[in-house]
Formats: C-alpha cells, sequence, structure tokens
C-alpha cells in the first residue's frame, strides 16, 4: 500500500466542504436483492453510507419490496422496478452517480440482457458483482464495448468461471493473468480473497489488510458499497477500487478485535468502515 501521506490525501476527497450539499458526494443506486435474499442489497447500501455517500438508494422488484424496506436503515431510498428502462431512467432524472448490480439478484434468463441494457445506455461507474457478474461467464465479449465503466468484483471461483479456467490454474500466476485479463477487456477488476488484488491493465495493487474473520456471507456485498461511495468522489476509479479494498479490510481487523475472529458479521465490517477512516486521519502525517 501507499504511504499513510497517500491514503490521507485520498482521504480527503471524503471530507465534507461547508458549503456542500448531498449531490457533492454521491448518489449510488444499488440493484441487488431478491425475495430470498433481501439482505444484500441492505448490505450494499449500509457499506455506501458508511464511506460517505451523500445519498443511495435500493433498487427493488415489487415482490420482496416489503422485506427490503423492514431491514433496512430509514436513510435508505428505494425505487420498485420493472425493467431496465425505468432504471435508466432513475439514474438520468436522480443524478446517479455510481451503480452496483448482482449482489443477491435473482439469475434469470432475462438477467444479462437487463444488465447489457443498463451498461450500454449509462457512462458512470457501475459495480458487477455476484449474480452480475455470473450472467456473463463465457460471455465476457458482451461486456467489452460497455459504455459504463466496469469494476468486476470477483472471488477466485466467479473469475474461474468468468474466464472459463480452472482456480488452481489462476492460483499459480494470479497476478498475470488477471492483469491480461483487465488489459484486455478494458476494465477494472477486484479479485476478492486473501491479498485482494486490483487491476486495471497498467496498475496493479496487492492489498495487505483484512483477516480470515472476515470469510464471511455478505462481506463481498460490503465491499462492493465502498467501492460505489469512493468512485462517486474519485474519477481514479483504479484508486477508488484500491482504497476501497484496503479499508474494507482495515474495517474487518477491527471488528475482529471487538468481536473475535468467529464472531465478525458483515455488517459489522460495514459499521467499522468509518471508524477505519477515522483511524487513518487521526494519525500523523509522514
Amino acid at each position: 500500500m501507499d504511504n499513510q501521506q497517500d491514503i490521507k490525501n485520498f482521504i480527503s476527497k471524503l471530507k465534507r466542504k461547508p458549503e456542500s450539499h448531498k449531490y457533492d458526494y454521491g448518489h449510488v443506486l444499488v440493484i441487488a436483492g431478491s425475495k430470498n435474499m433481501p439482505g444484500a442489497g441492505v448490505l450494499c447500501c449500509n457499506a455506501a453510507m458508511r464511506s460517505g455517500a451523500g445519498l443511495v438508494t435500493y433498487a427493488v422488484k415489487e415482490n420482496f419490496f416489503a422485506n427490503a424496506c423492514s431491514m433496512s436503515r430509514p436513510e435508505t431510498m428505494f425505487f420498485v422496478y420493472e425493467s431496465a428502462s425505468n432504471i435508466i431512467e432513475f439514474i438520468k432524472k436522480r443524478k446517479v452517480s455510481a451503480v452496483i448490480i448482482g449482489p443477491g439478484l435473482a439469475v434469470e434468463s432475462s438477467l444479462r440482457r437487463f444488465i447489457e441494457k443498463i451498461i450500454f445506455s449509462v457512462d458512470i461507474p457501475v459495480i458487477l458483482d455476484a449474480s452480475g457478474l455470473a450472467v456473463f461467464n463465457e460471455k465476457l465479449k458482451n461486456l467489452k464495448n460497455a459504455k459504463a465503466k466496469l469494476i468486476l468484483t470477483p472471488h477466485m471461483g466467479e473469475f474461474a468461471n468468468l474466464i472459463n479456467k480452472s482456480a488452481d490454474e489462476i492460483e499459480k500466476n494470479r497476478n498475470h493473468i488477471l492483469d491480461r485479463f483487465t488489459e484486455d477487456n478494458s476494465f477494472i477488476c477486484v479479485l476478492k480473497g486473501h491479498n485482494t488484488i486490483v487491476s486495471d491493465g497498467n496498475d496493479v495493487y496487492v492489498n495487505n489488510t483484512g483477516t480470515p474473520a472476515m470469510a464471511k456471507a455478505g462481506s463481498g456485498d460490503v465491499l462492493s458499497g465502498v467501492i460505489a461511495a469512493f468512485s462517486c468522489v474519485n474519477e481514479n476509479l483504479f484508486e477508488a477500487a484500491k482504497y476501497a479494498v484496503y479499508f474494507h479490510g482495515l474495517a474487518g481487523e477491527m471488528a475482529e478485535k471487538e468481536k473475535g475472529s468467529g464472531g465478525v458479521t458483515a455488517s459489522d465490517i460495514a459499521e467499522n468502515i468509518c471508524y477505519a477512516v477515522k483511524e487513518i486521519t487521526s494519525q500523523p502525517g509522514e
């Protein structure tokens, strides 16, 4: 990781100026969740809020709207949608700055086309995770000419399926394969796991924060929320993703100190993002 002053320089972009308003810090739209997994989107939303986003909207289907509302923070806004056209119109009218697509979404035959309509219509950062990645297994060419600024966040198994290689083969030459993958496709990839790697085809970052205590359902949803919030205030999306990974890991370490290695939940990580940022801010500069 960069030195402490470099990290503080990034954090300065998250600070509120006296004359600012909520839209200065971005509007994150979370397209996630399903009837069986409404909490996936909630975790994304909570993490985006704790990471500084000015507004967060959870886009849901009618069939799980009530469940999603019941477990969400009161600050979360909702948008009930039926089609990709509804989403695109909302993005344009409500000044959406970054979008998350995938966590907890039901994998349906129409999902890939739904995502393609969105990413070929908007030119803002779009984080693809979980189901939002799975529908592009062996169909990466469909992402190549997207108008959106794509950030993919697979874990090793998802990445193996995405590029049709075995996890063992990837593990042996992880950095090189990821670098070629991002260079060939012109987007950013965050390969999650021990020492998460971020690559855009030119720059590579290997993370050194985090703990096995974070190996819990929902941790990746939280990371997507952090990346989205950081993307709203930083035009360098590689840098936004890199620091999101760093603070996500640091928040996990802080949660482990309080809850122990077995007791950390994804919600604990989300709630500690702001304290992780605060801890670095309070340290003396170099």
